[in-house]
């Protein structure tokens, strides 16, 4: 899902000089633990269904993010935890970063420091979703928890 859409079109929105119109790897999951609370049908799950898939789909693998010397860098390296961009670009789906100047950048090291400093342009967010919540959701009816979802036909 987007960062933000827009409250009558639904269409992906801005919000912020530096929040453009994206898909979120942040607001993703509360859309998605939103949608495992609710009663379940098709459409339902295979909503749930497609946003697992693309949250595994859009983790960057070999990365990790570090504060030097009172800047936030970019450290590749093998085998560390997964990450997620807070944003994804409409068409290509691929990370981007963006300062107070409002214009998209490939890199976070091409934002202003107070920026990199400032916002979460990287995260964690859906480990616990795709780990736990998503996996407990997939049990059978009458085994659910609190943040479960049904697999029933419609």
């Amino acid at each position: 899902w987007c960062a933000q859409h827009d409250e009558k079109t639904l269409v992906p929105a801005k919000a912020r000089a530096y929040e453009l119109p994206s898909l979120s790897g942040s607001e993703s999951v509360g859309v998605l633990r939103f949608l495992m609370g609710e009663p379940s049908d098709r459409a339902h799950t295979e909503a749930i269904e497609a946003g697992v898939a693309w949250l595994r789909g859009a983790a960057l693998r070999g990365i990790r993010v570090e504060t030097q010397n009172g800047d936030r860098i970019v450290v590749h390296q093998k085998a560390v935890p997964l990450l997620w961009a807070r944003f994804y670009d409409l068409d290509t789906e691929k990370p981007f970063f963006c300062g107070r100047d409002g214009i998209k950048k490939a890199t976070l090291a091409e934002i202003e420091k107070e920026r990199r400093m400032g916002y979460a342009y990287y995260g964690t967010w859906p480990q616990t979703l795709l780990d736990t919540d998503y996996p407990r959701g997939k049990r059978g009816p009458g085994q659910e928890t609190k943040h479960s979802f049904r697999n029933t036909p419609t």
